[in-house]
């Protein structure tokens, strides 16, 4: 290469430098940097004219040629690399193969996620030392990655406390071990704990258009719905259903004997004085024009319900169930309910074999007869262990046995002059919904399962965690030598097989 060459080749290179350098540090674009692009093209094109010849017997060396397709071969493999990357996170898929699915989202939670248009933000807000806050970071990051593999709209975002402390007071934050928002088209929830089901119903809650009003009857001597101190109150129960984002409601039936045109649930808890006929006229109207009704009543106590009961085909009986543990006695504190309909949208998530519905001593719910039009599932009942006793304490004597019905799902026209199809579900038992009651064992999930299928909010059903399935393994004397012969056995003999060839080898060397 000749001299003047070498000086071409270093200017072009300054010019680019130049223009690179004064590209980043200005920004926007300025006139100059095309003069600095035209000395840059103009010195190297000039250098290259002039080393033409060099170049041109570069380039047809063999040995170039070898580099070349080396090269290429390079170039090709890293294209393809980078091509199968961007596939991969444009098409991102991701398989389970876990026996139970546990790495997976439930149906409801994909279907949710895909349906959204805008983009849905998630801020989780943290503060960098505190205790457990990686391992909370990790968790949520690694949960909500399986959202994200099903919706390109969802966004994850963690704040720093102290290095955004102005965002941070503006969402109240003063937690620092992790806590979390999600934000959708101007609408905020906050996320209390780090699993499926309260992501999802976070997402419900923000993308939901309308509220569902939600109506409680009173009057007739049902649990209090403010009473929070009480432990037969229902304000655990009412507050769980605010925070599903239904409108709650209470309407004293006695004083007005119609249920409103907004109600889009009705619920009687706990009812003890007796309904009028003005009253029970109110609740069949509602149910001809389609409406959607939940019973939880009082053991022994129909207080005139039974009227609307018995045209359904039910009866609720005069008894107290109590379940027992393989007759070797009854369980302390409450009756266990353990099987679930699998047809049901309320208990149909239910499918861990631990499941268990706790009530107090409910009623069982005997279906008297098959009505045309109508279809009644018993979405909970007892195993075979539980008694009917007909007092509320545990006697000895010969009574009735299980399985029992202790809560039914009824669709279909109310006979007989039904207009649209209307929704009930009656429990043999209302203590279930009360304050001290309704976070044991799956309590929660069936109440706001019953809210949320009569409300017609499928979305809001309850995703019950997955059980992570044992494999177990029978070892009998047959398999356990057939263990050794792998473990043992093979490997010791292909050692010895091994060892004797090299001896042979080395003895036939020598010679």
């Amino acid at each position: 290469m000749t001299k003047i060459s070498k000086i071409l080749f270093v200017f072009s290179v300054i010019s680019f430098i130049a223009f690179v350098i004064t590209k980043s540090l200005l920004g926007s674009w300025m006139p100059f940097y095309t003069i600095l692009l035209i000395f840059a093209v103009s010195f190297a094109g000039v250098g290259i004219w002039l080393e033409r010849i060099k170049i041109v017997q570069f380039f047809t060396m063999k040995t170039t040629k070898h580099g070349m397709n080396m090269g290429a071969m390079v170039l090709l493999v890293f294209a393809l690399v980078v091509i199968t990357n961007y596939i991969a996170i444009k098409r991102n898929k991701v398989w389970d193969f876990s026996q139970s699915q546990t790495n997976t989202l439930s149906d409801q939670s994909i279907k949710i996620v895909k349906n959204l248009k805008d983009t849905l933000k998630v801020l989780f807000f943290y503060k960098e030392g505190t205790q457990g806050v990686d391992d909370n970071r990790k968790a949520f990051r690694d949960l909500l990655k399986k959202y994200q593999d099903q919706s390109s709209q969802i966004q994850l975002e963690f704040v720093e406390l102290n290095q955004n402390p102005k965002l941070a007071e503006e969402y109240g934050v003063n937690k620092g071990s992790g806590l979390a928002f999600v934000e959708y088209r101007g609408k905020r929830n906050r996320l209390e704990k780090v699993e499926e089901q309260e992501i999802t119903q976070a997402i419900i809650k923000v993308t939901r258009e309308n509220k569902k009003t939600v109506y409680f009857i009173t009057g007739h001597g049902e649990a209090d719905t403010e009473d929070s101190q009480d432990a037969g109150g229902l304000n655990a129960f009412k507050l769980l259903v605010e925070n599903n984002s239904f409108e709650v409601k209470t309407l004293n039936l006695p004083s007005q004997p119609q249920i409103p045109e907004d109600a889009d649930t009705v619920i009687i808890a706990g009812p003890k004085q007796a309904m009028t006929d003005f009253e029970i006229k109110a609740l069949e109207d509602y149910l001809i024009r389609g409406g959607n009704l939940l019973l939880a009543l009082e053991p022994n106590k129909t207080v005139g319900l039974e009227k609307i009961l018995s045209k359904l085909g039910v009866k609720a009986e005069v008894n107290f169930i109590k379940s027992s543990y393989l007759n070797m006695g009854y369980i302390e504190g409450g009756t266990l309910g353990n099987v679930f309909s699998l047809n049901s949208g309320i208990t149909k998530v239910f499918v861990n074999e631990r499941d268990v519905v706790r009530f107090d001593w409910p009623s069982n719910l005997l279906t008297t007869q098959k009505i045309e039009g109508l279809q009644i599932e018993a979405v909970v009942r007892t195993d075979q262990n539980a008694t009917a006793f007909p007092l509320p304490k545990v006697e000895v004597g010969n009574f009735p046995r299980g399985p029992f019905q202790l809560g039914l799902e009824i669709n279909g026209k109310y006979p007989v002059s039904g207009q649209k199809d209307f929704q009930l579900v009656v429990y043999g038992d209302a203590e279930f919904l009360t304050n001290h009651l309704l976070y044991q064992n799956l309590n929660r999930d069936l109440a706001l399962n019953s809210v949320s299928q009569l409300s017609k909010e499928e979305g809001l059903l309850s995703i019950a965690p997955r059980e992570i399935k044992r494999t177990e393994l029978e070892v009998t004397t047959a398999k356990m030598g057939a263990f050794y012969l792998f473990l043992f056995l093979i490997p010791v003999g292909l050692l010895a097989v091994s060892l004797t060839l090299w001896f042979r080898r080395r003895g036939a060397t020598k010679k």
